[in-house]
């Protein structure tokens, strides 16, 4: 499933850059995430704890940057982790540029999220995972402007709790905003 996302960050390009490649310091405000190893220059292993009613999951995973150009300000990274014994697992491939914007910068991300296992069930909504991807976005960029552009001078921003993502709350919130769309469209 493709999904593609858009923030602005209230940081010229460079800087911006210099913060989203710094994978150490914005794990923090994933929502969900944990990093627990740096394996190589470019290599890290973490962890995603993700709430679906009852049902708690925790994905263990890897993610490595597969391409980076700096002065370009593009770059692609691969990410893989599964959930438990035979409760699934996710792959994605996350290509995300930058580009000058009068306020900052404007990032893009396209992203190739692939499903398998019982989890899989939960990704036939493309347009539900769409809107879910838009609100975990719409946290990580809160986060990234309170905790580390608003306050370049931080050496470290103090990780906020890892508390497990619920997909059911954002599942709601995803209804509610597509119904707010479709209303919005037929007046």
């Amino acid at each position: 499933m493709k999904i593609e996302n858009s923030f602005v960050v209230s940081a010229p390009p460079a800087l911006s850059w210099a913060i989203l490649t710094d994978i150490e310091r914005i794990a923090p405000c994933v929502p969900g995430a944990s990093l627990t190893e740096v394996t190589g220059d470019a290599a890290y292993k973490g962890s995603i704890k993700v709430r679906l009613g009852p049902v708690s999951l925790t994905f263990n995973g890897e993610m490595r940057f597969i391409e980076r150009d700096d002065d370009a300000w593009t770059a692609r990274l691969a990410a893989s982790g599964q959930a438990g014994r035979n409760k699934g697992t996710a792959n994605t491939d996350v290509a995300f540029s930058l580009t000058p914007e009068a306020n900052g910068t404007r990032v893009h991300i396209e992203t190739d999220l692939r499903l398998a296992g019982s989890i899989a069930q939960y990704g036939r909504g493309a347009g539900v995972i769409q809107v879910v991807a838009e609100t975990l976005i719409a946290q990580f960029t809160q986060c990234l402007e309170q905790n580390i552009v608003a306050a370049p001078q931080q050496a470290e921003v103090p990780p906020p709790p890892a508390e497990a993502l619920s997909a059911f709350a954002l599942f709601i919130g995803a209804i509610r905003r597509m119904i707010a769309r479709l209303l919005g469209r037929g007046q």
